[in-house]
């Protein structure tokens, strides 16, 4: 199992940067603004420490839902022999639109349509990661197999 430690440490990152580049973006485009309007240096550091939580709390998300959902969901498709591309990243995409949803589930706010964008911003991460979780530990396997 240790060599699936580095995969899965990619794959988390690729997640963890699509789920981080619109955010990114944004805090960029308002810390211009700000620095052109002349705002204080408050709100800039208030901006940037709101940008790192949201990065801290998508990095946990993302490798909890990998690490919870996500192998077993892996390990089930190689078992059964469905261990393809197309089968991670669909079960990818539906395991992040669905991971969504049951956080919003679970918390104050009710799911609706307004979040639709959010759940497949997030069926996206869950994509991306899957494809690269993929990707990453089908190289150890290819690698693996070659005889020496």
């Amino acid at each position: 199992m240790k060599r699936y430690i580095v995969p899965f440490l990619r794959a988390t990152l690729a997640g963890l940067i699509t789920a981080s580049a619109l955010p990114f973006l944004f805090a960029v485009v308002v810390l211009l603004i700000s620095i052109f309007t002349g705002e204080s240096a408050e709100g800039q550091k208030t901006i940037l420490f709101l940008f790192f939580v949201f990065v801290g709390t998508a990095g946990l998300i993302i490798a909890g839902t990998s690490l919870v959902l996500g192998l077993p969901i892996s390990f089930i498709l190689r078992r059964f022999g469905y261990s393809t591309h197309s089968a991670h990243v669909v079960a990818g995409v539906a395991l992040g639109f669905l991971a969504l949803l049951l956080i919003l589930a679970t918390g104050e706010q009710t799911p609706n349509y307004g979040f639709l964008l959010l759940y497949l911003y997030s069926a996206l991460v869950g994509g991306v990661t899957a494809d690269s979780w993929w990707r990453n530990s089908h190289l150890l396997m290819d690698a693996a197999a070659k005889p020496t």
